[in-house]
């Protein structure tokens, strides 16, 4: 009898086990990406790697879990360069999450940590196999890492979006609107403002026809202004920053361009205004192979001379299998003498990238 008993229990527990799998699996999507990186500067000198460095760029997991027909909860966690915190190596983060209300597909709610909705790239920065080249664009992605004082938008910001698609006509549409804490230097801008004013950031695309995408975005906000000792004066720096780009492929060949434009206005004066551009022409041969030619140019301060950057890129993404990719890369960088990061050093490196989403 207790065998039997025992049997019976054993093969409920199995099939309740199994139930919740099946429920699990269809309520919980996990996918994610991984980068493994090389680059090598060429040139004697210069800001570039001279040692031929690997990198185990990322690893970043998406989790979506749906909790029901119009509710789902969305995260990414990211693992930079070989993250061990036990060693004070790499990086360990979370790169958003959120929830998600959908009321219609032309209404869907957010709030939580999120990308800030800003041209091209940087809502798939991460993402390595949604983009061609090895990595994302410097001079309107990462200008700080191109002779700028910092960048024309965060990266990431704490609040609620409003955001959805719709058609007129044949005419689609998306958009996109934030309010957050924005940047801040003295507080975590992920957990409480430092001031009462809220940063706005908002990205319209339209897609006249299938192949064609246009975009502008915006973002503005109003960062507290602090003294020596690190204490608020009162006194607000204003901050605004747009973006026009554009996507467009015919057949195998493709192009996008991306301008940006920056001001950064401190209260006592001396507004410093900046702008970027980024341009990228490609085209894709027996549906693997993809050389790209990518121009981009900085001028992080229009007051003054000779301290743009410029890179030209000529690279191959080669597709190996679904969503594996071999990324290879030559760069040459040039600069005015008054460039803060380049210091007028013109150089060359070698990149490449093995890359898999999964």
């Amino acid at each position: 009898m207790k065998s039997k008993i025992l049997l019976l229990t054993v093969m409920l527990l199995s099939f309740g086990l199994k139930t919740m799998s099946q429920q699990l699996s269809e309520r919980v999507r996990i996918n994610g990406y991984s980068s493994f990186e090389y680059e090598n500067m060429i040139s004697d000198d210069g800001e570039g790697d001279p040692n031929g460095s690997f990198d185990a760029d990322l690893i970043d997991l998406v989790i979506n879990i749906d909790l029901s027909n119009k509710l789902r909860f969305s995260t990414d966690l990211t693992w930079e360069h070989g993250s061990a915190t036990e060693d004070g190596r790499g990086n360990v983060a979370v790169e958003y999450a959120f929830p998600e209300y959908t009321v219609k597909d032309w209404l869907k709610f957010r709030a939580g940590k999120m990308f800030v909705p800003f041209g091209i790239y940087n809502e798939i920065h991460t993402a390595k196999p949604a983009f061609l080249a090895v990595k994302e664009p410097l001079s309107t992605n990462k200008p700080d890492k191109f002779g700028a004082d910092e960048r024309f938008y965060p990266r990431w910001a704490t609040g609620i979006s409003v955001l959805g698609n719709f058609m007129i006509k044949s005419i689609e549409f998306e958009y996109h609107v934030q309010l957050s804490n924005g940047a801040q230097e003295n507080t975590n801008p992920f957990e409480e403002d430092d001031n009462k004013e809220k940063a706005i950031a908002s990205r319209l695309l339209v897609s006249p026809i299938s192949n064609l995408k246009l975009g502008v975005s915006t973002y503005s906000d109003r960062v507290s202004e602090l003294d020596g000792a690190g204490d608020d004066t009162g006194n607000r720096t204003k901050v605004f920053s747009v973006s026009t780009h554009a996507e467009y492929t015919v057949g195998n060949a493709g192009v996008e361009l991306e301008f940006v434009s920056g001001k950064v206005a401190p209260s006592a004066g001396g507004d410093l205004k900046k702008s970027a551009i980024e341009a990228m022409v490609y085209y894709t041969f027996i549906e693997r192979l993809t050389p790209y030619l990518r121009y981009e140019y900085l001028d992080p301060n229009k007051d003054v001379d000779e301290d743009q950057a410029n890179m030209i890129s000529f690279g191959l993404n080669t597709r190996i299998d679904k969503n594996f990719f071999l990324k290879a890369q030559y760069n040459s960088i040039s600069s005015g003498d008054q460039n803060s990061e380049f210091t007028g050093v013109d150089y060359s490196e070698f990149q490449a990238a093995i890359v898999l989403g999964f």
